[in-house]
């Protein structure tokens, strides 16, 4: 956590410097170990020398915001196809009154047109594919169940995760939510 605040104020900085050609900087530590940056000296302070990046002359082609829309990866240059489940964890135990379950999950590409997800919830596809990596699962009977997810590409099957077992526990399985109030 404080490598990434050094980080990120030490990015900050230099992204601001870069509007002059060159500029100096001080860093020091106080005396809780804290480092500070600053544009003016400070007592016992070290110096650090910022030079701006240098423009190029040669022209750049312009390039239409549309052609950057519709440019795909090449498919050959992109690393294989992966997906993995990162919510519930493999024999978790999830208490749930309601059988409510959340199961999330991870992948390497986008999920852009063509591509979607599925679920297999005990060997059983459930409900259809979608473009989200997330599955809201609600009056799910208690027990054990198994969870596997699927990356689709114009529905086919291009990557699939791991099995996992997860384990719901409801303090009983006929037990009904609440009506909601009826305005009057």
């Amino acid at each position: 956590m404080y490598r990434t605040r050094i980080s990120r104020l030490l990015t900050a900085v230099l992204l601001i410097s870069t509007t002059t050609a060159a500029s100096e900087m001080y860093t020091w530590q106080d005396e809780d170990g804290v480092t500070h940056f600053s544009d003016q000296p400070f007592p016992g302070a070290s110096v650090i020398s910022i030079q701006a990046p240098q423009e190029s002359t040669d022209p750049q082609p312009l390039v239409a915001e549309t052609d950057l829309d519709t440019e795909q990866p090449n498919e050959s240059t992109l690393p294989a196809a992966s997906i993995q489940l990162t919510s519930p964890s493999d024999q978790q135990t999830v208490r749930d009154n309601q059988g409510n379950l959340t199961v999330m999950a991870s992948s390497n590409r986008k999920l852009n047109q063509g591509h979607s997800t599925r679920l297999r919830l005990d060997g059983e596809i459930y409900d259809r594919p979608q473009a989200q990596l997330i599955w809201p699962l609600t009056n799910i009977d208690r027990g054990s169940h198994t969870l596997q997810v699927e990356l689709l590409k114009h529905g086919k099957v291009i990557a699939s995760s791991e099995e996992i077992t997860v384990f719901l526990h409801r303090a009983r399985i006929n037990q009904r939510p609440a009506p909601l109030p009826v305005p009057k």
